[in-house]
């Protein structure tokens, strides 16, 4: 097959799978007024790679290493700068195209690439062919993918061996011949409900008495014993928004029950090496943050440019401290692009795996998470409080208050009234509204949280270069000749 068409992805959903959302199971998810939202996010990606323009194909459609054949491009085992790069741009162009991340595809080929990288690492040729026959069937299939990766975790002062549930964390509670059974759930899995496959890997390094919870396989969503719980989301634009002609985008998480879930050997790529798991989930999370600090670069980029529009729909675009204002933001977004850019460029190699510069990967996430609410800040002083009090488009159409509005919310005179309100509602959406505060905690915890992305940084960081270089400059250490 290779490349599925938009219809063909949708209808592989209605395949069984057990998924709730507000207390209600849902039957069909291409058709519910939430997910299905997500479904056509999705399906976006689908859009691409179905692309008649040359331009757009070439970037999301690669040749098969082997045969040739048609095969979305993230299915490519990155093992060059240029394959790093590739991803970068198929990632931001498609947000840029059709308004979101059809996330799925990116996460999942993070996580198998860490599995190629721990099965290599670990000399067990048996993972290593389960996850090369893996990605033959994705590649084959068309298929997309999320990453279960985060555990509930109980009670985080503990152990997952010293929770009062053991199913706390995702763990084998027994084997075969004929594979394994697991229990236990996995969090905040993003567009999971919509995935037809999902690929698990450990959520955290384990203890040789924890070495049951050492676990990465994959599986299909319609699994016997898996079930989707889903968050809510805002659906399909109301009749009270202003908004631009084009539907909306918009992802779910879920979290993963695995109830007693039968797991084939030919689909394990770790089942009790509880040695390589910290490398399997630090492997996972460079890739995983390259992918993060993609994304998150036309995303800025848009709330950069609400924040420069809102200046000069304002008549403020020439102050001196809305310009200062201005400069930060500039410098937030471009450092940034720089660190993302430079986190391909200067790959690690494991074998002929490329993987994204581990210290400059998490140094370009702390950036963004560590000074996004700064930079929320910048966009809500140079918007005002019109963001949080604007009235909406059902007022604006109501023909006795029209003129009121009109006449008093006007601006800059470079602009007219209706313009201006659309670009209070676009940077509402952004930084004043559920959306923007759901945004705000996930830029804390997405990821990774910012203390694990200082202890990655740390331990990439060449402290003891920086001591020999002090201690000679001290005079302490002789300088070498």
């Amino acid at each position: 097959m290779g490349i599925r068409t938009p219809e063909e992805y949708k209808e592989s959903l209605r395949d069984g799978r057990r998924v709730y959302i507000r207390g209600e199971k849902v039957e069909d998810i291409t058709k519910h007024p939430i997910l299905g939202i997500t479904c056509d996010t999705i399906a976006g990606g689908y859009e691409l790679t179905a692309s008649e323009k040359p331009e757009i194909r070439d970037l999301f459609v690669a040749p098969h290493p082997e045969t040739g054949e048609p095969i979305n491009r993230l299915f490519v085992t990155p093992h060059t700068t240029e394959d790093l790069k590739n991803r970068t741009k198929m990632i931001q162009t498609s947000i840029k195209l059709i308004g979101s991340l059809p996330f799925g595809k990116d996460i999942g080929t993070d996580c198998l690439n860490a599995a190629f990288v721990v099965a290599g690492q670990m000399g067990k040729k048996e993972y290593q062919e389960n996850a090369r026959n893996f990605l033959e069937h994705l590649r084959k299939n068309d298929l997309h993918t999320c990453g279960a990766v985060t555990c509930v975790k109980g009670d985080r002062s503990k152990e997952p061996a010293q929770q009062k549930h053991p199913d706390y964390y995702l763990h084998v509670v027994d084997k075969n011949r004929d594979g394994i059974v697991v229990k236990g759930a996995k969090i905040h899995i993003t567009s999971a409900p919509a995935a037809n496959e999902i690929i698990v890997v450990p959520t955290r390094q384990m203890r040789e008495n924890e070495a049951d919870y050492a676990l990465s396989f994959a599986i299909p969503a319609n699994t016997e014993g898996v079930t989707f719980i889903c968050r809510g989301g805002r659906g399909a634009w109301s009749d009270h928004e202003f908004h631009a002609d084009r539907p909306v985008r918009e992802l779910t998480e879920a979290m993963i029950v695995f109830d007693n879930v039968f797991v084939p050997w030919e689909r394990v790529f770790m089942c009790g090496e509880w040695q390589f798991s910290m490398l399997l989930a630090y492997t996972f999370a460079t890739f995983h943050r390259f992918t993060a600090i993609s994304y998150k670069v036309p995303a800025v980029e848009v709330m950069a440019g609400c924040g420069v529009a809102m200046a000069k729909f304002n008549g403020l675009d020439k102050v001196g401290h809305i310009r200062d204002k201005l400069a930060d933001i500039a410098a937030y977004v471009e450092t940034l692009r720089a660190l993302t850019n430079a986190a391909a460029q200067d790959p690690v190699m494991y074998g002929d795996i490329a993987v994204p510069n581990p210290l400059i990967a998490n140094m370009a996430k702390l950036h963004f998470a560590s000074k996004y609410h700064a930079f929320i800040e910048l966009i809500q002083d140079i918007s005002g409080g019109i963001v949080a009090t604007s009235p909406d488009k059902k007022d604006w159409e109501n023909p006795d208050i029209h003129d009121y509005l009109e006449h008093y919310l006007g601006g800059s005179a470079k602009y007219s009234t209706l313009d201006r309100l659309k670009m209070i509602h676009e940077t509402m959406r952004h930084i004043c509204s559920h959306e923007s505060a759901f945004h705000e905690v996930t830029t804390v915890h997405a990821e990774g949280s910012m203390a694990a992305q200082k202890m990655m940084v740390l331990a990439e960081s060449p402290l003891k270069q920086y001591e020999e270089m002090a201690m000679i400059a001290a005079g302490i250490t002789p300088m070498k000749s």
